[in-house]
Formats: structure tokens, sequence, C-alpha cells
């Protein structure tokens, strides 16, 4: 379903931030891009809400349709706020591996300060993938109950959901390889796991749908 407004505006106001993302820095990455994923994918999700509340056919469905809605507006402001907090995350690895290693005791606080800003740098983005399979079931059940004219709108925001889920497990498991805590780490690895197997799950879920309807 299309909007009917100027292509041209809604191209440009996509490019602030495609711009940051292609300049020749560490961030913003792919973490804040899966982040920017999953708030696209509410933001979807919403427009179906706003395309079924107040329609007659879908009246038995609404008052939990306006519950959905509400779930995935407060996920959408939480992806946002995810934006940044991924792209701070990283640099304070950064800043972390240019502390001073001169003597051991400037050494041992920069183990400390490496670890401390991995074990953040993972913990940002698995909080991005939890979001994300979140968003998922939510769409998955508005794809089931929502406005079916707008059914591929929902499709397109469970794969892109997918792709922020996905991204986001990526960018833990880069952060993991390098903590020490070893135990920690394969622990939240065995989730990351699970959120990666249940975001396929539930976007095919979605994506049955709409194969079966056309």
């Amino acid at each position: 379903m299309s909007n009917d407004k100027d292509p041209q505006q809604l191209a440009e106001a996509t490019g602030t931030f495609a711009s940051r993302v292609a300049e020749g820095t560490p961030t913003p990455g792919g973490g804040s891009v899966a982040a920017y994923c999953g708030q696209l994918a509410t933001a979807l999700g919403v427009m179906m809400c706003n395309l079924t509340i107040g329609r007659a056919k879908y009246a038995d469905a609404e008052v939990r349709v306006i519950a959905i809605k509400n779930e995935l507006e407060a996920l959408g402001t939480e992806f946002r706020s995810l934006i940044d907090e991924d792209a701070a995350s990283f640099e304070s690895v950064l800043a972390a591996y240019r502390h001073p290693k001169e003597t051991e005791q400037q050494k041992a606080e920069r183990r400390r300060l490496i670890q401390d800003s991995l074990q953040r740098a993972a913990s940002t983005p698995y909080h991005t993938a939890e979001l994300s399979v979140r968003t998922l079931k939510l769409l998955a059940e508005l794809a089931r109950s929502g406005n079916t004219n707008a059914l591929s709108d929902v499709a397109t925001a469970g794969q892109v959901a997918r792709a922020a889920a996905r991204g986001a497990c990526y960018n833990v498991l880069v952060n993991l390889s390098g903590l020490g805590d070893r135990e920690s780490a394969d622990r939240i690895k065995s989730q990351v796991s699970d959120l990666m197997a249940d975001s396929q799950r539930l976007s095919e879920e979605i994506e049955a749908l709409i194969v079966t309807q056309t």
C-alpha cells in the first residue's frame, strides 16, 4: 500500500541517517542500522493499526488492535533511543582500547575498561534483538486480525524486523568474541541463537499469510 506523498520529499527525509552511516567512521554502524530497522518495522505496524481502527469490518478486533498500536509505538520509541545508544556503546569500546598502557596500573585499568565496554556493546544490540522479536510477535498477530489491504505492509515489516533482530544478533556476537568471561559469553550466544530462530519463524509465519492470499 502506498501513501500519497511526494516521493522526492520522502527520499530526502531518509537521506541524513544513510549519509551518516556511509561516512568513513565506525559509528553509526550495523547496530544502529538494526535499531533503525526495528523502528521502521514498528512504524509499518502502526500504519496497519491506523488503517484498521474505525473500520466496521474489523470492529471485533478493534480493542486488541488499539492495544497493539500502543505497544508498537512504545517499541518504536525504544528503538529510536537504541540507534544512538548503540553508537555510544561502541564508541566506549574504541575509547577503552585507546586508554594508555604504559604502566601496569594503566594496563590493568585498560583491560577493565575494555571488558566493561564490550559487555555494554553486546548488551545494547541484544536488547534491540529482544525488542525486534517482541515486534514480530505483535506483527504476526496484526497480520491475522488487521486490515487485509495492508497485509503487504505488515509482511514487509516482518522482514524488516527480522533483519533488525539478526543484524543486532550479529553485533552481539562480534562483541562477545572479546569478552573474557567465556561462561557468560556462551550463555548469551545460546540466547542469541534462540532469538535468531524466533525471528525467522515469526517472519515466515507472517510471510505465509500473504502467500496464501495471493
